[in-house]
């Protein structure tokens, strides 16, 4: 099993427990830990700009309009991609 988490700095306390009760039947976990690439979903935004984000996407979806739609084994083969640019 794998998992990714982005969490905020002063968040790390509780991800101790979350990877106790996620991998408690392994013998052994392996961590790395590293900076998080900048998105623009991190800056700071207001409660309307949130409210308005989540509902340009909502009439998006109705209308159909910026829509990407792929196969299990295109997001499989884009994800590894994604993995090994970002490895660094």
């Amino acid at each position: 099993m794998q998992s990714t988490f982005r969490l905020k700095a002063s968040e790390l306390p509780d991800l101790i427990t979350v990877l106790k009760t996620l991998f408690k039947k392994e013998k052994m976990v392996e961590i790395t830990v590293r900076p998080a690439r900048e998105t623009s979903l991190e800056k700071a935004e207001s409660k309307e700009e949130y409210w308005a984000r989540i509902d340009r996407s909502i009439e998006n979806l109705e209308k159909g309009e910026h829509i990407v739609s792929f196969t299990e084994e295109e997001f499989d083969k884009f994800s590894n991609e994604l993995i090994e640019k970002y490895k660094k």
